[in-house]
């Protein structure tokens, strides 16, 4: 194998950080983060804080009002890839998960 050679499928893109959400599958809220590489079939987030993310996952972009269904494929740190799902076909833009993910969260320490 050649280890000079890009892996990804579709030829990335830098975007500007924006923000983001990831969440269970199920929609419940695990963490924020940052967007920054971009392709079409993936990205690279930043998490704020570390935390166990599952190996599939949903991820809400706050800037594009968006949700999608991803999977893990790499982690290091608080650094991950996501491939997502299905291409364009996953895109949400509503329904009850689009609706929770897209508000603000805000922590409630109980010590």
């Amino acid at each position: 194998m050649n280890t000079n050679q890009p892996r990804r499928i579709k030829q990335r893109q830098r975007v500007r950080m924006r923000s983001g959400k990831v969440a269970t599958i199920s929609g419940d809220f695990i963490a924020d983060c940052l967007l920054f590489d971009r392709s079409e079939n993936g990205v690279r987030l930043r998490l704020n804080q570390s935390v166990d993310i599952p190996e599939h996952i949903k991820l809400y972009d706050d800037e594009l009002n968006k949700l999608r269904t991803g999977t893990v494929i790499w982690q290091l740190e608080n650094e991950l890839g996501v491939l997502f799902a299905d291409g364009d076909a996953n895109i949400e833009t509503s329904g009850e998960i689009h609706a929770r993910l897209s508000g603000k969260y805000y922590a409630i320490d109980k010590g």
